[in-house]
């Protein structure tokens, strides 16, 4: 694995914010102990027998393994008895990708994290280099070209370069494109599909009216609606930046008479519109608008390309 996804940065994902991204939440909590229906066999939903100590990093499958014979441990061995098909390096980056995040922050920390944007650059894996305007690196141009987003790109993102300050053998900076969250901090992702942030992960909210909002899983979705649609009047947009920021979002909307969602359609998805509509009853769940599309920018995307086949067979006849 590369540097910036190393095992001692993995263990330290809270068990509670990686399961729900996953799409499962606690039935109960005592304490410090989360109590789930087992996602790791086929049980019966009345009594929940898997427990996380999230502080901790430990889980426990008390209704016993599953195929793979692992029945407790720490994320490794969780990510393991859920994903039994895959090798072990496969396994880390499955648990990289599904959080989104390098130097997840525990639940019990992030609590402290939301009454404080000022910390030390040397809390987090990364730290900024440089910002320049979109368009002036290919690779990136490339990158927002195929998620057919390029125009709108130029004014809404900025290309960042950063590097790992635990890989100090590392002299040339990563890039990515990135935009502001509300801590003021960046969040980021590269062409290949890896995403951060430099300092604290949080939502980005794009003001607009307050009493409507949209609400997207990830920046790359909004560009996608903001193309595809021109809404009379503009309302203000929360970009979640990783499900597990849904709250934050939620502590946004209390005053608004209209709200939209936009997130994608797979588990974790359907888990936030849930909670979302379960906080907020107004809230109207437009993820129909993708049905058969993962998310908003793969709708976008495989539009744009039927479009281009069209074009193409126009021009051969």
């Amino acid at each position: 694995m590369h540097a910036r996804n190393n095992i001692h940065e993995i263990e330290q994902i809270s068990l509670v914010d990686f399961l729900a991204r996953l799409g499962h939440q606690p039935v109960k909590k005592s304490g410090k102990e989360y109590m789930y229906h087992s996602m790791l066999r086929d049980t019966a939903r009345n009594t929940p027998s898997l427990a996380v100590w999230d502080s901790g990093g430990k889980w426990m499958d008390h209704g016993g393994p599953n195929a793979t014979g692992i029945f407790g441990g720490g994320i490794i061995q969780l990510a393991q008895a859920y994903w039994p098909n895959l090798q072990f390096k496969e396994v880390l980056e499955r648990i990289s990708q599904t959080m989104n995040l390098i130097v997840p922050i525990r639940s019990d920390i992030q609590k402290t994290e939301n009454k404080t944007t000022a910390r030390s650059g040397t809390d987090y894996a990364f730290e900024l280099v440089d910002t320049r305007p979109i368009g002036t690196n290919p690779s990136l141009t490339k990158y927002l070209n195929s998620r057919g987003v390029f125009e709108l790109a130029k004014t809404a993102l900025s290309e960042i370069y950063y590097r790992n300050i635990h890989a100090p053998e590392q002299l040339k900076p990563f890039y990515a494109v990135g935009w502001k969250n509300h801590h003021d901090n960046w969040e980021f992702a590269d062409a290949k599909g890896f995403k951060s942030s430099i300092g604290a992960k949080g939502i980005s909210v794009i003001a607009a009216d307050p009493a409507h909002v949209a609400l997207f899983e990830g920046y790359m979705d909004y560009l996608s609606w903001r193309t595809l649609t021109s809404p009379e009047n503009n309302p203000t947009v929360i970009v979640l930046n990783s499900v597990v920021q849904l709250p934050k979002a939620i502590e946004q909307i209390k005053d608004a008479a209209r709200i939209d969602s936009y997130f994608d359609n797979d588990a974790a998805g359907r888990t936030a519109t849930r909670l979302l509509q379960e906080s907020a009853p107004l809230a109207q769940d437009k993820s129909g608008l993708y049905s058969g599309f993962k998310d908003y920018n793969e709708y976008l995307i495989a539009g744009l390309k039927e479009s281009l086949r069209d074009q193409e067979q126009g021009l051969s006849r």
